[in-house]
């Protein structure tokens, strides 16, 4: 093969190898795209952001309608839709028993163990959510939630659950897909 023949070959292969490297989206081209889709669902939603958490324990909708939503210091945003008649809310190391529904941004249910299925979802609230089922989010939130409440979450894909952990029968990452999801949560009882 000549040499002039080998260059272009070379030069080809580098631009093919270059070119298909700029179409990877990186971490941050992820985390943009979540921020314009969030902020899609939560105007299209007529969603109003608190950065404090509503004083009020019972009502978390303005005057003119709209569902708050508290957003957390990690990015969670969490909108209480029933307070519960539990006193307290879980702590680290209780075990949870839960029925939930989890949705795509886009209404896709991904998720759904609500009251039709005999026995309800657990996990332990653990220390360290990031490595277990559901993800940080999902447990921040439950934290947040007294026995008998109900919330519903907007989960930005890094608070969501981590590499193939089993949410519902199904092997998902929400994380790993950068996929932000929408849950609602119902806090059947605490041990």
């Amino acid at each position: 093969m000549s040499k002039y023949l080998k260059i272009v070959l070379f030069s080809l292969l580098a631009v093919s190898i270059a070119s298909s490297c700029s179409k990877r989206k990186t971490y941050a081209d992820y985390l943009k795209e979540e921020r314009k889709t969030i902020s899609s669902y939560i105007e299209a939603n007529n969603i109003q952001i608190q950065h404090a958490k509503p004083e009020s324990d019972s009502t978390w909708v303005t005057d003119d309608g709209k569902d708050i939503y508290w957003k957390t210091t990690s990015g969670l945003y969490y909108h209480q839709i029933e307070l519960g008649d539990g006193p307290i809310s879980p702590v680290t190391g209780w075990r949870v028993y839960i029925h939930y529904i989890g949705t795509t941004l886009s209404g896709t249910v991904v998720y759904n163990h609500t009251n039709n299925e005999p026995d309800p979802a657990w996990f332990d609230v653990s220390p360290n959510p990031n490595k277990q089922p559901f993800g940080s989010g999902f447990h921040e939130a439950v934290k947040n939630m007294r026995t008998g409440g109900h919330c519903k979450i907007i989960v930005p894909f890094n608070l969501g659950n981590g590499y193939n952990q089993t949410l519902g029968g199904k092997s998902s990452s929400d994380s790993d897909n950068h996929t932000p999801m929408v849950y609602e949560i119902w806090l059947l009882r605490v041990e």
